[in-house]
């Protein structure tokens, strides 16, 4: 099938009822080549104004999902590459990165630490968490930049988490991520900021510092109470 008899078998049911009884088939469709006018297309159907926003994040989702017949992730990866140096607003060039991320493709890291000090949120947001994603022992730095210095605490905050989700990875970071929070918390007064620090700590060393995460992400606590179990439990650890 090529692209036009695409266009034609699914574009009638864009903007209706119908489309999600047929989203499966069109991504089985569409992920049938990694041929450019392929990529196009879905790349169109990201922004397709027809498609609420659910909708076309569901499609935008076909870029890093498993299937049968896989795409060259190296070719995706350099399509979407392309995409993110036209692209012109922060928004879009966010989602880009996330979805390089999740593809694992390999100019991504490299591409997130040269947007990661970038004057736009969504941005520096996008760039902290496929760090946290993709990085190693070596990109901490950034992130413990970006937990020092960026001016929202809620990205201060995912710097801590991105940190985590290397540890995750790598155990041998656990003594540079101690090191680094042990300096960052102390000075730190954002309440979102120390959440994801404390945290991480937390995790790193199975301790109960007085914040509780659910399974859905949600965090409740005293963040002021637990900030002095946090640097108490610190100095114990470097000690």
């Amino acid at each position: 099938m090529n692209i036009e008899e695409i266009k034609a078998k699914y574009e009638k049911y864009f903007g209706t009822d119908q489309f999600l009884d047929h989203v499966f088939d069109l991504k089985k469709d569409l992920l049938s080549s990694d041929s450019n006018d392929f990529l196009e297309y879905h790349y169109l159907l990201m922004n397709n104004k027809n498609l609420d926003s659910d909708e076309r994040d569901f499609i935008q989702s076909f870029f890093y999902s498993e299937v049968v017949n896989e795409r060259d992730k190296t070719k995706v990866g350099e399509f979407l590459l392309k995409k993110f140096e036209e692209e012109k607003t922060p928004q879009k060039q966010a989602e880009l990165i996330k979805i390089l991320g999740h593809l694992r493709y390999s100019k991504v890291q490299k591409l997130a630490v040269k947007e990661i000090k970038s004057p736009q949120y969504e941005l520096r947001f996008a760039c902290i968490i496929v760090l946290g994603w993709v990085g190693t022992a070596k990109d901490l730095g950034y992130l413990n930049e970006r937990m020092l210095n960026d001016p929202e605490g809620t990205l201060r905050q995912c710097g801590a988490a991105a940190m985590r989700q290397i540890w995750f990875r790598h155990k041998s970071t656990k003594l540079k991520i101690t090191q680094y929070i042990n300096s960052a918390i102390r000075n730190e007064t954002n309440p979102d900021a120390l959440t994801g620090m404390i945290i991480t700590i937390q995790d790193l060393y199975r301790k109960k510092l007085g914040i509780k995460e659910s399974h859905y992400g949600d965090l409740s606590g005293d963040v002021t109470k637990a900030k002095e179990k946090c640097i108490k439990e610190l100095d114990k650890i470097l000690s």
